[in-house]
């Protein structure tokens, strides 16, 4: 039985930042690298574009992380920041498919994108128990089994 990692928290990009609760911490990294009046235009721009390329290769609520046997050691990061789906019936090496990031080798910003998901699980209405972990069946599993549009 395999077992997917999937991410399960609010993403620093999305959260309100700390000095400026008005901003999120996204539209607070724009602020402050055009508002840096020691760097170029060239280093702003620059810094500005990876900026918008982190933020649409960040991981998001429900996004695929890592398939792994079910059962395997977890760390308590792990325990922290995601949530284990169980798929019953789903062998490892068929798992394995649904965690390969999605990379684009000619978009300009590859070295950076490298970390985007094409696959998420609809997470809604599903019943986790204390160590947050759910338990499908193969047919539940495609119901809920997501493919991100470009």
């Amino acid at each position: 039985m395999a077992e997917f990692l999937i991410y399960d928290q609010d993403n620093w990009m999305d959260v309100p930042s700390k000095d400026r609760p008005d901003l999120t911490g996204y539209k607070n990294v724009e602020r402050k690298t055009l508002k840096n009046s020691k760097l170029t235009i060239e280093q702003r721009t620059k810094n500005l574009f990876i900026n918008d390329s982190l933020f649409s290769s960040k991981d998001r609520r429900g996004d695929i992380i890592e398939a792994k046997q079910d059962n395997a050691p977890r760390g308590w990061l792990e325990e922290a920041s995601f949530t284990f789906v169980r798929v019953q019936g789903l062998s490892l090496k068929d798992a394995k498919q649904y965690a390969i990031p999605d990379v684009d080798k000619s978009d300009p910003a590859y070295p950076i994108l490298i970390h985007k998901r094409k696959y998420f699980i609809d997470m809604t209405g599903l019943t986790l128990d204390l160590h947050k972990n759910v338990s499908l069946t193969i047919n539940q599993f495609n119901s809920r089994l997501k493919e991100k549009t470009k």
